[in-house]
């Protein structure tokens, strides 16, 4: 059985919105992998393992809420990485 956490693919998304806008803050393959986990185990997941989940998933992806949700946690995990970089 085959399924995915669509929330993944908001929060790189959204991280990368944020680092575009946000230099200062470094965006080494490391820093940002941390950060990334950082923000997942702060958000619920969007699972998916039907193509009509998969479908459903999609769509909610786009919710503003969703994408304002990721952004938080986004923010808070930059400021935490940038605090204590593990490069």
């Amino acid at each position: 059985m085959n399924f995915k956490n669509y929330m993944e693919d908001v929060v790189m998304e959204v991280y990368q919105e944020f680092i575009e806008r946000n230099p200062q803050y470094c965006s080494c393959d490391r820093c940002r992998a941390d950060a990334m986990v950082i923000a997942l185990k702060q958000l619920r997941g969007l699972y998916a393992v039907s193509q009509e989940g998969e479908i459903f998933t999609r769509v909610s992806r786009d919710d503003r809420q969703i994408r304002t949700d990721a952004m938080v946690m986004i923010v808070e995990a930059a400021k935490r990485v940038a605090q204590q970089p593990n490069h």
